[in-house]
């Protein structure tokens, strides 16, 4: 008797664990994000050896914002920060005007 009612017990553990496991994966979305804290500071542009953006998606539901700099540091930068924003912006600008045309055939 004793012994059917702990394997009543653990299966009915067992059974109830696998809702439970989808509610944390649901709650802990960010496990896969590369960044755990981030900073809004600004990186003067000559300590900046490349820029990382990261989209959102495996496990990671935001978008990411990875400077690395010269001393091979990785510093993770908030998104929306406004210095950011021009930064990209003058990259952007930078590479279109440095880009040869495409040949037209």
């Amino acid at each position: 008797m004793r012994l059917t009612s702990a394997s009543l017990l653990f299966t009915l553990l067992v059974s109830s664990l696998s809702p439970a496991q989808g509610v944390l994966e649901a709650y802990n979305t960010d496990l896969k994000c590369e960044c755990v804290q981030e900073t809004a500071n600004y990186i003067p542009i000559r300590f900046i050896d490349r820029l990382q953006i990261v989209p959102p998606g495996n496990g990671c539901p935001k978008r990411e914002v990875i400077v690395w700099l010269k001393t091979k540091i990785a510093v993770c930068v908030k998104p929306h920060a406004k210095w950011l924003q021009k930064l990209i912006q003058i990259l952007q600008k930078k590479t279109m005007l440095s880009t040869p045309p495409a040949p037209v055939i």
